[in-house]
């Protein structure tokens, strides 16, 4: 089997991502005594109770490890141990429009024998889904800036030389521990963070990549002012989240600040693509693409379990919305 190439084909990755409400599923192809594949996937659970829905996410890249010339038969395998495992019925698929494994999976959808259902995924149209947005990164970064527009290339450039004005500095690598005592520092600064156990799964997250990601901006008296953090992939990187103390330093824009810096250490690395994780907002968002994307669904076909949808479709429109967000994984 070909060895991982992306950090989030790497086992402790995936183990370490798998978020609340979800139990890891994974599946191991074997040829004679070695592994020809892997497949990983995650189980959606309600209060501790398994839901019997898997969803496999390859919006970024493959959920399935092993040689490209077997996709066919490793995705048809993979599927159908799947739901061969007691208490799965469905697996939901997301794959890139353009994918060489959305491919793979049209082609042996027919030897499945399940309940196959294909369809567009809307961008961030609900929870089930979120876009990657991808920034493509010129060869230099006075390019990338000459790229925006106007308003936006100003205040790039105005932000960020007031932030040096001022005496601030950037501090371009940070370990672990730093990223750590940062975010513990920010965390009850930062607006938009009120969530410290989603935190400190963010940071579990990137300390399980081997090519870490982690930068930051420091007042001119030492106080931690914002920092990002994701990985490094090939010819590209992640940025995973960021956090800034937007509370007393809002007027700095430092989330501009620190992605303009971010940019820019990229570029000097002559990397190709930043891929914003779920998203981005404005101005990068005008700049960014979002990949097509689709969503396979095989389904078992047993009587009681096209009831059990069709009576969580009819109540839905009565639930809280965050239980009527939560039931369409039963569509």
């Amino acid at each position: 089997m070909q060895e991982p190439v992306e950090p989030m084909q790497d086992p402790e990755f995936f183990l370490a991502s798998v978020p609340t409400g979800w139990r890891p599923r994974v599946v191991a192809i074997n040829r004679g005594c070695e592994v020809a594949g892997i497949m990983y996937a995650v189980e959606r659970v309600f209060g501790g109770v398994r839901s019997g829905i898997v969803f496999a996410d390859g919006g970024l890249t493959s959920p399935l490890l092993g040689n490209p010339r077997d996709r066919q038969v490793l995705f048809r395998v993979a599927v159908q141990s799947l739901l061969r495992h007691p208490g799965i019925w469905s697996l939901r698929l997301a794959l890139p429009r353009d994918s060489d494994d959305l491919d793979a999976v049209r082609q042996s959808e027919s030897s499945t024998g399940l309940d196959v259902r294909c369809s567009s995924v809307v961008l961030n149209d609900t929870a089930l889904w979120k876009n990657h947005a991808h920034l493509v990164l010129p060869t230099t970064y006075e390019e990338f800036l000459q790229g925006l527009g106007y308003t936006t290339r100003h205040n790039f450039r105005y932000y960020r030389r007031r932030f040096e004005a001022a005496g601030h500095r950037l501090v371009e690598r940070l370990s672990m521990d730093e990223l750590h005592s940062a975010v513990a520092h920010l965390a009850p600064k930062t607006s938009h963070f009120d969530d410290l156990t989603g935190l400190e799964t963010q940071l579990n997250i990137v300390a399980a990549t081997d090519r870490p990601l982690a930068m930051g901006l420091k007042h001119h008296t030492g106080e931690w002012l914002s920092v990002l953090a994701g990985w490094h992939r090939p010819r590209g990187a992640v940025l995973y989240f960021q956090c800034n103390n937007d509370r007393e330093f809002g007027h700095y824009s430092l989330s501009v600040v620190l992605r303009a810096y971010l940019i820019e250490h990229l570029i000097r690395q002559k990397l190709e693509e930043l891929v914003i994780w779920w998203g981005t907002g404005p101005p990068l968002s005008r700049y960014a693409t979002y990949v097509p994307a689709v969503m396979m669904r095989f389904d078992e076909s047993p009587l009681w379990w096209r009831l059990t949808r069709r009576v969580i479709a009819t109540a839905r429109p009565r639930l809280p919305r965050r239980w009527a967000e939560a039931t369409r994984w039963f569509d």
